[in-house]
């Protein structure tokens, strides 16, 4: 079974298309899930193959009716995230490409505070997220590319389950955010984005010593944080903040859907 590292459950994708299900008489053979969202970009929320079949006979009856739901969509590309590599065979088949890598990177509690001597912008504020910050953090979060972007559905999921999040101001504008779960068994930084004209001025520091304090006061043993390996804007900072890498790494493959 492979199960995107989701805000949403397998389950609640249950009625949006494309959601196929294989059978055999009367019994459920596997499964294949990858509704869009947002709506030019979609990932493969859900594979799974019941014991006693193969790839070929769960996933190739299901996956022209999947392509062809997608490209009614209008949808761009469709990506996969793997935990292991079973079912690389497929993607393969099918014609996806490994586009990057996603690394794994953990901090020490109370690992060393960053070293700078360049200054905050002036008046930038930090505080508590709330829900009526959804549209300004959303307009924030265009500073992913696809397929790394989220959708406003998808935000306000996350921030409903998360821990911990706050938002950077400047001049009364929302320019950053973070949205961090977990708690004193351990932080996971999941989310943590500043406006692309703001980039390289502190915002991310700002929040990233926001973080550090709020897991380093819980007494929390780590922090951990996953980003593309060609994220070098964003390593740079995780690892200034005492941030190393695991060797944990999932591979991402990505079908250019077009026409």
């Amino acid at each position: 079974m492979h199960t995107h590292l989701d805000w949403h459950s397998p389950q609640s994708w249950l009625g949006k298309s494309p959601f196929h299900i294989a059978t055999h008489g009367d019994a459920a053979a596997g499964a294949l899930a990858a509704p869009p969202d947002p709506p030019d970009t979609s990932w493969i929320r859900f594979a799974a193959i019941n014991n006693g079949f193969t790839l070929d006979q769960v996933f190739d009856p299901i996956w022209l009716p999947t392509l062809s739901a997608l490209r009614d969509l209008n949808v761009n590309r469709l990506a996969c995230m793997l935990l292991d590599d079973w079912f690389v065979p497929q993607l393969k088949k099918w014609g996806f490409d490994q586009i990057n890598d996603v690394i794994v990177l953990s901090r020490p509690l109370r690992a060393a505070a960053f070293q700078t001597t360049s200054p905050l912008p002036k008046g930038l504020r930090l505080r508590p997220a709330k829900n009526s910050d959804l549209n300004a953090i959303f307009k924030v979060d265009a500073a992913f590319d696809a397929p790394w972007h989220y959708s406003k559905d998808t935000l306000m999921q996350a921030m409903s389950q998360v821990e911990f999040s706050s938002v950077a101001e400047l001049q009364n504008e929302i320019v950053g955010y973070q949205i961090s779960s977990g708690g004193k068994q351990g932080g996971h930084l999941a989310r943590l984005a500043v406006n692309p004209k703001l980039q390289g001025r502190g915002v991310g520091r700002a929040l990233m010593m926001n973080i550090a304090e709020h897991f380093d006061r819980l007494g929390a043993p780590h922090i951990t944080v996953n980003t593309q390996c060609d994220n070098f804007a964003s390593l740079k900072l995780y690892r200034a903040f005492g941030f190393r890498q695991t060797g944990e790494h999932y591979p991402v493959w990505q079908l250019e859907v077009g026409g």
